[in-house]
Formats: C-alpha cells, sequence, structure tokens
C-alpha cells in the first residue's frame, strides 16, 4: 500500500428527547513524507538553478509531489459483495522518481510475464552494454533506444537460425535500463530470449546457448554501424572503439529462466524504477543525501553521498520522454503475433494456463509430440495463480 496520508472520524455524542445521534468529523491528518519527496521538496528550488529544467520536467516533479496525499483527491473503493469500502489517495506513475510507485509496477510486470506473456519453454537473459565513451550519447538521445532494442532482437534471431541451419522465429522481451547503482548514469539492455524458437511448422528448437566472443564483436559492430548512420558520431571514432583491445561492449548470457521463480522475479529486475527507498537516507540539518547500496551485490555496501539538488539531477537524467515504451517485445512476443497464438495450436500449447482461461482454449489440442521438442523438467510445471489483490495491501 502507498504510504500516505489517513481521514480519521471523531464521533461526537449528542443526546435528545427521542434518540441519540453521531455526528462524524473528518479530520485531515498529513502524511508522513518519505526520504525522496523531502529530498525533492528542500533541494528543488536550488535545482532549478543549477538545471534549469523543462516545465515538462518541473510539472513532472509536481505531480510527484503530490502522489498519495488525500487532500489532492482520493478514490473510495466498494466490494460489491459484502459492501465492504476504503479510501485510497491517486498515486502519480511518475517512473524513477517514486519508490513506492515503481515497486507496484515493478510487482504487476513480473506477475503479468509470469502469468501470462511468457511461454512455458527455457528462457535466458541477455544483458548488452555499451563503453562508457559512448553512454552519453544516449543521455542526449532518449529514443535513441529503442532502435538498439530492434537491433538487439535482429541479432538474436540471426544467431540462432544460424545455429540451427535454418529459418526460426524467436521472442524476446527487451528493457532499456539508463541507471546503474546510485543512479549513475549507464544505459543497457536487459534481454528475457526464448532459448531457440519455432519453424514454420510451430515446431520449437532447443537451442540452449549464450553468447561468445564472436557474437560480442557482432554486437560491437552493429551498434557503431547504427551508430555511423544515425550521425551520432564519426568514422574517426569507430577506428579508435574497434583498435581497442577492450573496447567495453559486453554480453552477459550466464542467467538461465527455467521455472515461474526465476520468471517472476527476472521480471521484476528489468523493469525496476532507479530509485529504492530502502538505499536512500537523508539529513535536513546538513543536506546530505546518503546512497548505501547492497552489502550482496558488487559494491558491497559501498556508501555515496549527494548534496540534495544533485541527486535530483542525477534521477532526472533517466525520465524517459512521455508515451516512450521502455519495454519492448518482439516475435511471438509481440502484440500482432500474440493476437493469432490461438490460430497457431502448437505454439499456443505451451502457452500459461492463464491464457488459455482467458480464451477459452484447450490446452490438450495439438499437444506436440515427445520428439518436437527437449526441454528440461521443471519447465513442465505449470504456473499457480496468483492474486493481485495483495498489491493494494
Amino acid at each position: 500500500m502507498l504510504c500516505g496520508s489517513s481521514i480519521q472520524f471523531k464521533a461526537n455524542h449528542k443526546h435528545r428527547a427521542t434518540s441519540c445521534r453521531y455526528l462524524y468529523v473528518a479530520v485531515y491528518i498529513p502524511k508522513s513524507t518519505g526520504a525522496v519527496q523531502s529530498i525533492f521538496k528542500n533541494g528543488r528550488v536550488a535545482y532549478e538553478g543549477y538545471a534549469e529544467p523543462s516545465p515538462s520536467q518541473l510539472a513532472r516533479i509536481d505531480t510527484f509531489l503530490g502522489c498519495a496525499d488525500w487532500s489532492k483527491g482520493l478514490a473510495r473503493i466498494r466490494c460489491e459483495s459484502c459492501g465492504y469500502s476504503y479510501f485510497r489517495p491517486f498515486s502519480c506513475k511518475v517512473f524513477h522518481l517514486c519508490p513506492s510507485c515503481d515497486q507496484k509496477r515493478t510487482l504487476l510486470y513480473g506477475e503479468y510475464l509470469a502469468k501470462e506473456l511468457l511461454l512455458e519453454l527455457p528462457h535466458r537473459q541477455f544483458v548488452f552494454t555499451i563503453p562508457k565513451i559512448l553512454r552519453p550519447i544516449f543521455r542526449t538521445n532518449k529514443r535513441l533506444f529503442g532502435l538498439v532494442s530492434k537491433l538487439i532482437f535482429s541479432l538474436l534471431s540471426e544467431y540462432f537460425s544460424l545455429v540451427a541451419g535454418k529459418t526460426l522465429q524467436s521472442g524476446c522481451v527487451v528493457s532499456f535500463q539508463s541507471f546503474g547503482e546510485f543512479a549513475r548514469f549507464h544505459p543497457h539492455w536487459h534481454v528475457i530470449v526464448l532459448e531457440g524458437g519455432f519453424t514454420k511448422y510451430d515446431k520449437f528448437v532447443y537451442l540452449p546457448i549464450g553468447a561468445d566472443k564472436g557474437f560480442v564483436k557482432v554486437w560491437q559492430a552493429a551498434v557503431l554501424s547504427l551508430l555511423l548512420a544515425q550521425e551520432k558520431i564519426h568514422q574517426e571514432r569507430v577506428d579508435m572503439l574497434n583498435s581497442w583491445k577492450h573496447s567495453g561492449f559486453s554480453i552477459d548470457s550466464s542467467t538461465r529462466i527455467l521455472g515461474e521463480a526465476d520468471r517472476e522475479a527476472l521480471g521484476q529486475y528489468i523493469v525496476r524504477g532507479a530509485t529504492c527507498a530502502e538505499k536512500i537516507s537523508y539529513d535536513s540539518k546538513t543536506d546530505t543525501v546518503t546512497w548505501t547500496a547492497s552489502p550482496k551485490e558488487f559494491f558491497k555496501g559501498k556508501k555515496e553521498y549527494f548534496r540534495s539538488f544533485e541527486f535530483i539531477d542525477q534521477l532526472m537524467a533517466h525520465l524517459p520522454p512521455r508515451r516512450v515504451q521502455l519495454v519492448r517485445r518482439y516475435g511471438v512476443y509481440a502484440g500482432r503475433v500474440r493476437s493469432k497464438w490461438k490460430d497457431r495450436p502448437k505454439l499456443a500449447h505451451f502457452a500459461t494456463d492463464y491464457w488459455h482461461e482467458q480464451r477459452g482454449t484447450d490446452t490438450s489440442a495439438d499437444s506436440p509430440t515427445e520428439d518436437e521438442h527437449e526441454l528440461q523438467g521443471d519447465v513442465w510445471s505449470r504456473l499457480r495463480k496468483q492474486s493481485w489483490a495483495r498489491l493494494l495491501q
């Protein structure tokens, strides 16, 4: 549940000759401000003088500062069966600024991937990164990541088809993330991709392979060609990067996804926001923001300190343009293809129970035979039904 203000009702008992009546008076109790909201409130003026943000950016800050504020409006939620009702304030949905809204989005998307989107087949995560020298290009051209996302799917499709010796239709979910630890600007792409693909007869070809050094070189050449075609870099920069022994391009494909827990956990991870309330503390007296890294990850509990306006500027760099999708689906997971799954029974057989229930299809129809696939054991476990109602608690 979003942390917010509350409304309490006090009863005033008044005696009358024939009856007694309770008069209820609503008392507004201001919500406790979270650390990130406090940082924005205290450092906003300094940030505006430091960075000169656009009116659109300022409007999104205003929206964030009004998140879960009962005085900004609320909705009444009522159960039609039992009549129980309660009130909830409106949320801001400003991605990367609001930790609470980010967490809700993360949980919902993770369940969507595990429950409805991903086929019950083995998947693998690929993480594509670029060198530091190219990162500023994506800071000033925030729509460029969409072209790279499409490029990644093309490379993976060609890679699997080449290994299989035949044309395959694979499927992947590509999520662009512009941040690393401490909200540093670090553009990279998380990809959940099928380990293999479907032939033109919808026979699934299983290819449990990751990226090798040759694939990394292809990734480097493809990105540099794209940036060169978009006139974002010059040929001299391309030649310089190609001459380096360690260019900074990398692909990590060590994470395999074989079960329900993996699907949901990784789905949450690839769409998480830049902020994490548990890592951030703020001392308003000294105007010091402390970001403590996770003790189990790469930075081993390292702490970094910011002034409030520096922290705001760091976060605002990750705000995506309005109406731009950071998560894209390709291949068998593309919207146009998914709408035709019901006409491809051999493919639809691998869809989740929830997908079949929503469309009233038969999971046993046209089931693939054993010689049409070679899969590992726990992939076949059916996904249990999960209640989204817990997200309101």
